[in-house]
């Protein structure tokens, strides 16, 4: 059998950020302003680089100002009845007093977000991030990335065109220390310079990979044998034993600033040792301070050493050049350690007198913190920011004596942030706090001091008497007067005190986390009608927990029906100013929809608007509508059929016919953008229409111009642009950049040469040279049509041609601002570039029917191109700034405007033709989303927002008409015709659209580690999970007496509790409980079927609990099973009310933990330790046992398929298990012998094949069969290997489901598989059949060969498991979706090409990978 493994929800847990100043243009470049002259002035202060698993994702970090929010949630300066005139200040008291002042000035504040700029899925699991600034860097000012990869690999990456583009890649894979060396303990660490002279990975065998990076011109001038255009020198692998036989064991190791070269901070132990040990040997670390000298044939100076470090030594933290030295990091306090290895510390517990014998203060200790999972970074030249596991966050202060570190103190925790995986500084002031369990944040860092003058702490204002004179007062002003601006003298009065550092919340990024639970369920609102499944996801782990309700589309909630439209093929909600329209306070003129124009059959109807429950019919137009949309400022209608063009009043009465009813061929499409109309015949032709707002009168006008004629079109746009992106290059500069590039040598040897001065960010001089370097900016003079409109912004005309050329003119003069191929044929990218306007003659073969240019987005609008082919093929394209002109010889003006595929999709097609086509709907704010519908046989949602990519999110039913109305007074409703009717409806207020799957997201007070779904009352049970301290017992259970002190941080434990949640309109409500005892945890809970004599056709469902109990390591374990029922109570008396409750219907003790628990048959399935058993539920009273089989160490799943059970084992693989009832019995058919430790088995079936899968802790998906007619499987006693595949992350939960079965079919003939895993993605598995299999194994071939892989990457090692039992890897027989998704984004000709040598089409691969995408 063969599979098809893909991804359904993308990984966005966070182990690894950085910030780059100046990674991308927008950095050094002012963003296009918006046309809106409200909106605040918006700037990128940097570039956010985060990392998790194989994902990688670029931010924008943009600054602006706003008026601050109160706690109401106001915005401070909104709201007020008396609102301020455009173009006047916001003032206090004026220059006389009138005593009636109106307000005082508000502050605005500043604020940052996140703005994503692109996204990329990687070939390989990153380790690490940092930054560099190479020899190139002083030529464009950008920085570059640096990324390290699993099995010793580092790449160097760029900004280019728009996208991260590869500079090179390096591979320590096949290295002594690789391929030899102790792979099991290897922990990857990336480190550079903070010069950028060196980059260094650590390998394995205390080993280090240096890469030289090239600085100066004379270093690559003086490069021999080695290729002169790479801004590096060759690497080499350094061993620490030849720099120091003592340096074994490395634990850390980081760059130090503020010397001249390169130095480097080496943490390591000589000896082992553990806390058993700490009598004979404790305190076994070293530091050693070296400097690495590559000028003189590889040198090593040390410059300090300190030997007797704490042996529970963590990390290490370089400090600022102002303190100097490094910070160690231990679980019991910080020990500081300055360039001549004087050594201050501190403890943050009493544990630190046992872990060392190191001599330090001991004021801290009452803080009584563990930093163990703790980051650590400064804020500023003597103040650090600890942020604890938890994400309590502590200020750590340096206190100088002399030159030298004094003391250190730790005061109490400030503020709170998400449990850190990963912490940087995130521009001045502001930090990012990386989070693998969910949210991240970016947070602010608030410094408050206390003012001091000259050094002396803070001055006590004096009172002086009335005759006293001050004459340096009278001469410079009284130095408390607030006027006087805090000058003292003339200098500024200093807050120079000590800082009291606190964070506070900028932007949060959300993130599912990694998942701790899975189960599908249905909700309570969906019984009854059609029932969707959702897939609930526990996730979080340390502090608290989040409940992420997924389904599959957006699901359509309903508001009231509307059945006057019942018959609607499509509709238009139009805001037309009428005098007798209800008006809303809340909602915008421009909003408020008053007219309804409806498309049925051959005629079109037209209703007025208002709040009674039937829209009044006010005209009936006949022929079907093709476009509607608000003329001359709402006052009228632009309407258009395949007849005719013609203006109608606010009540749809005719005013001027534009376009008669004539002979020619009947019009296709048209679009409207007041004051201009664009229509398209059958035949191709496009006519162009300007109206005149004073004499409110539409003229034909010609596109092409004297002497040229226009082109015959495909598909036609007429769109306004109020972001401000849509812009031109004037043509001058763009010679003049052209000129420049002659001089290329020159220009390049002086930015060089003036770049030396600061290697690691940008000048402001070199920001300004690379400004004035910019081209300019086309600014149109103002006609009278844009003063009358400036809120619509730029307007611009789109031409796609029947050859293939887009155009894109601007408007009203109609110049050719944009000539590129790359819309027909898909490019991934494309600017303007046709500049010969030369086409090639091939013929179009997958036409574009309809291309919208509309803004998409939640907060900070993009605007995107839409393009849907006649295929089915759906392709958006982000329209994105360009800063920069590429070279070329255009003398014309050049729109400044990028445009890249953001996403792609094959929408499905039935028969080859769709009953119900596909149709492009715009809208704007509902719910505060702005972004596009698509109507049709399969409809699609495709909204967006700031830090997450462009979604589409599908319906279950088709969808005939759409349109968004306000006519209700609601901003979140719409207008929808499905197949269940008309109706008006409204997106859900706890809708979550930033991932790939739109779900409900509630935060839990708890943590809680399992979750089970009752389909009999339709109800979730999760099982919660609370730390309390810890009490050890001995054999005899007598209490056993630790270490005593007020200062020791007592150990924990977690205690279980199972929680009933509430489904309804309070969802997620604990509404019932059952506390277990004391160190007892639940290890399994699952929904069971079992044999109920009181229940319909003798079964019914319960809630199965497994549980097990942590003594300690003196005391034997333990555990219990327990069979809840969730059965519903009626009130009796006033206070009593009805509900559903947790009933225990039996307790059974087990002498050891319940690990895995299932049923089949109607009889319950439990291991018990080494052991599993059968049990059956008698008279819902107790379990009896039936049978059991002797099992190895630690179950972790149970699994079953009709009557054949999977149990898998942590240590000894899986077994492959049969229940016979005659008598009852339990046989071991067949098991795997290869040393493997799977966390979950499945079953994967399709039609009458059923193959096993096998996940593990490292990630490693493996297909097994059984087949007793292969000799090699021993007459079936051993499963046969056929497949090994990566995954990437490791799989915690996984759930098999089935496909709904036909009239035709007896049962389910196909499963599939869901997993969850460690990162927070969701995964899926299903079969292939062969014919389907070998055709997609071509393309991935293809895509492997001729596909650009970030970072060089190879998809197909990602993928390969190594396996030393094996004489070659069997990594044939899985289907990466991962890879194959990238067919898509190939351009048609390279799609072609690739078919070509296949024997298919493109259509058909992509039909094929859209059919893979599992029935759910």
């Amino acid at each position: 059998m063969h599979a098809f493994h893909q991804t359904l929800l993308p990984s966005s847990s966070i182990h690894h950020s950085l910030f780059l100043p100046n990674f991308t243009p927008s950095t050094i470049y002012p963003l296009p302003k918006p046309i809106d002259d409200t909106a605040p002035d918006v700037k990128v202060i940097g570039n956010l680089i985060v990392a998790g698993g194989e994902n990688l994702r670029v931010f924008e970090i943009r600054e602006f100002q706003q008026y601050p929010i109160l706690q109401n949630g106001i915005v401070n300066g909104e709201g007020d009845e008396e609102m301020l005139e455009e173009g006047e200040e916001r003032l206090g008291d004026g220059f006389f007093d009138d005593g009636n002042s109106k307000r005082d000035p508000v502050k605005l504040e500043t604020r940052r977000k996140l703005h994503l700029l692109a996204q990329y899925d990687l070939n390989g699991t990153v380790t690490g991030l940092s930054g560099l600034r190479t020899i190139e860097s002083s030529v464009d000012g950008l920085d570059r990335l640096l990324v390290s990869f699993e099995h010793a690999k580092m790449a160097l990456l760029e900004w280019s065109r728009g996208s991260i583009s590869t500079v090179s890649l390096h591979t320590y894979e096949r290295c002594s220390q690789m391929v030899s060396g102790d792979v099991q303990t290897y922990v990857p660490m990336l480190r550079t310079d903070p010069l950028s002279r060196l980059a260094v990975l650590s390998l394995p065998e205390d080993s280090l990979a240096v890469l030289p990076v090239l600085q100066e011109q004379l270093e690559l001038d003086l490069m021999e044998g080695y290729a002169r255009d790479v801004p590096y020198s060759p690497s080499f692998v350094l061993s620490l034993s030849d720099v120091s036989p003592a340096l074994k064991n490395l634990q850390d190791l980081l760059f130090l600033p503020g010397f001249h070269s390169p130095t480097l901070a080496l943490l390591y132990s000589p000896l082992h040792t553990f806390s058993g040990r700490y009598q004979s040997i404790k305190d076994n670390y070293c530091l050693e301070i070296r400097t690495i000298d590559l000028s003189s044939g590889g040198t090593y100076p040390l410059l300090t050493s300190v030997t007797g470090l704490p042996s529970d030594s963590l990390y290490l933290v370089a400090c600022p050049s102002e303190l100097g030295g490094v910070v160690i990091v231990t679980s019991t306090g910080l020990v500081h350690i300055d360039q001549s290895g004087r050594v201050v510390g501190t403890s943050v517990n009493a544990w630190w007198s046992y872990a060392t014998a190191l001599k330090t203060d001991h004021e801290s200790e009452s803080r009584k913190i563990s930093l163990e999972g703790s980051k650590c970074l400064f804020v500023n030249g003597r103040d650090m920011l600890l942020i604890l596991q938890n994400g309590d966050t502590h200020q750590v202060r340096f206190e100088m004596d002399g030159r030298n570190v004094g003391q250190i103190k730790i005061d109490e925790s400030t503020s709170t942030v998400p449990p850190p995986s990963s912490v940087v500084i995130a521009g001045d002031k502001a930090l990012f706090v990386g989070s693998a369990e969910g949210d991240s944040l970016l947070a602010k860092i608030n410094e408050d001091r206390e003012v001091a003058v000259d050094g002396e702490g803070v001055k006590e204002e004096k009172v002086k008497d009335d005759m006293e004179v001050d004459w340096d007062e009278d001469l410079y002003g009284d130095m408390n007067d607030p006027s006087n601006a805090g000058l003292v003298n003339g200098h500024q009065k200093e807050a120079t005190g000590p800082a009291k550092i606190s964070v506070s919340t900028y932007d949060v990024l959300e993130g599912v986390g990694k998942i701790m639970d899975i189960e599908f369920g249905i909700a309570a609102t969906d019984q009854g009608t059609r029932t969707y499944p959702q897939l609930v996801a526990i996730s979080g782990g340390s502090k608290r927990s989040t409940l992420n309700v997924f389904r599959r589309g957006i699901p359509i909630t309903k508001r009231r029906r509307f059945n006057e439209l019942s018959s609607s093929e499509a509709v238009w909600f139009l805001p037309i100013d009428r005098p007798s329209a209800q008006k809303y306070k809340d909602i915008r003129d421009s909003e408020q929809t008053t007219m309804l124009f409806s498309t049925e059959r051959n005629a079109t109807r037209i209703f007025a608007l208002s709040t009674k429950a039937n829209p009044e019919q006010i005209g009936r137009i006949d022929g079907r509508t093709l476009n509607a949309a608000p003329f001359f400022q709402r006052s009228c209608v632009m309407h258009v059929t395949p007849s005719e063009v013609t203006l109608l009043d606010n009540n749809g009465r005719p005013i001027q016919v534009i376009c008669p009813k004539s002979d020619l061929a009947p019009i296709m499409s048209a679009s409207i953008s007041d004051p201009y109309v664009v229509i398209r015949r059958k035949d191709g032709n496009v006519s162009f229409f300007v109206g005149d707002t004073v004499a409110r009168t539409v003229s034909e006008g010609s596109i092409g111009g004297e002497g040229s004629e226009t082109p015959k079109c495909q598909a036609i746009e007429v769109f306004s642009d109020t972001t401000g992106i849509y812009r031109t290059f004037e043509p001058s500069r763009a010679a003049d950049t052209i000129q420049l590039d002659g001089q290329a040598s020159t220009s390049r040897s002086n930015a060089i040469k003036h770049g030396q001065q600061s290697r690691m960010q940008l000048t402001q001089q070199q920001i300004k040279r690379l400004q004035e370097q910019e081209p300019a900016i086309s600014v149109d003079a103002p006609s009278m049509e844009t003063a009358m409109n400036a809120s619509r912004g730029t307007q611009w005309l789109s031409l796609l041609t029947d050859r293939g050329e887009l155009q894109i003119r601007s408007l009203p003069d109609l110049k050719v601002v944009l000539q590129s191929d790359g819309l027909g044929s898909s490019a991934p990218t494309f600017t303007d570039d046709l500049i010969d306007g030369v086409l090639k003659d091939d013929e179009i073969e997958d036409q574009v029917v309809q291309m919208a240019f509309c803004p998409i987005g939640k907060g900070t609008v993009r605007p995107h191109l839409l393009a849907l082919h006649h295929s089915g093929r759906l392709n958006a394209y982000e329209a994105q700034p360009r800063f920069t002109v590429d070279s070329s010889t255009q003398t014309r003006r050049s729109l400044a405007v990028r445009f890249r595929k953001v996403h792609t999709q094959l929408l499905p097609i039935s028969g080859g033709s769709t009953k119900l086509p596909y149709t492009i709907i715009p809208f704007d704010e509902i719910e505060g989303i702005i972004g596009a519908f698509i109507t049709g046989e399969k409809p699609h949602w495709i909204v967006s927002s700031d830090a997450h990519p462009l979604r589409t999110y599908a319906l279950k039913q088709a969808a005939m008409s759409f349109g968004k109305t306000t006519h209700l007074g609601g901003k979140g409703e719409y207008f929808i015709r499905i197949e269940d009717g008309s109706f008006i409806c409204y997106l859900p207020p706890t809708l979550n659209t930033d991932f790939a799957i739109p779900c409900d997201r509630y935060d839990m007070d708890r943590v809680y580690t399992s979750i089970a779904f009752d389909p009999t009352s339709a109800h979730y049970v999760g099982a919660a999970s609370i730390e309390v301290p810890f009490q050890a017992y001995d054999e005899e259970g007598e209490i056993q007496i630790g270490p005593e002190g007020e200062n020791f941080i007592p150990p924990t434990n977690q205690r279980s509790t199972l929680e009933l949640f509430s489904q309804g309109s309070d969802p997620w409500r604990v509404i019932d409980g059952y506390d277990f005892d004391q160190n007892e945890e639940v290890l399994c809970l699952e929904s069971v079927t079992l044999e109920s004599p009181g229940g319909e056709g003798g079964y019914r469902d319960f809630i199965a609990v497994g549980t097990g109990f942590n003594f300690g390591e003196d005391r034997a374990t333990r555990g219990n099973t327990y069979i809840f029922e969730i059965v519903e109570t009626v009130g009796k008396g006033k206070n009593t009310g009805s509900g559903w409750i947790l009933k225990l219907r039996a307790k059974d003790p087990a002498r050891n933990p319940v690990s895995a628990i299932s049923h089949i048959n109607g009889y319950l399935l439990n291991s018990n330790g080494p052991k599993l058993y059968v049990k059956g539920f008698d008279d819902d009273q107790q379990l009896m046992g039936l049978a059991f089989l002797d099992v190895q160490i630690y179950v972790t799943s149970i699994k079953v398929f009709k009557n054949f059970i999977l149990v898998s084992d942590l240590y000894k693989n899986f077994w492959f298990i049969a229940l016979q009832e005659d008598p009852y019995k339990l046989t071991t058919i067949s098991k795997d012998l290869q040393p493997v430790s799977p966390v979950v088995t499945d079953f994967l079936v399709h039609e009458s094949q059923m193959t096993f899968v096998s996940n593990d802790r490292e990630g490693n998906m493996r297909m097994l069969d059984f087949d007793p007619t292969d000799p090699d499987s021993l007459n079936g006693e051993r499963v046969l290997l056929r497949t090994e595949y990566h995954t990437g992350a490791p799989v915690t939960t996984s759930k098999v489901i089935a496909r709904r079965k036909t009239a035709e079919e007896e049962y389910a003939p196909q499963t599939q598989i869901i997993y969850a895993t460690a990162d927070g993605a969701l995964t899926t598995l299903v079969s292939v059949k062969s014919a389907r299999f070998k055709r997609l194994q071509l393309v991935s071939d293809q895509l492997v060969r001729n596909a650009q892989h970030i970072a060089g990457l190879n998809p197909k090692a990602f993928r390969t498991v190594q396996n030393d039992l094996l004489p070659k890897p069997l990594s044939k027989g899985i289907l990466d979706g991962t890879l194959l998704s990238y067919f898509a984004l190939q351009p048609l000709n390279r799609q072609k090409e690739m078919m070509r040598q296949i024997g298919t089409d493109a259509v058909t691969v992509a039909s094929d990978i859209a059919a893979l995408g599992g029935f759910w």
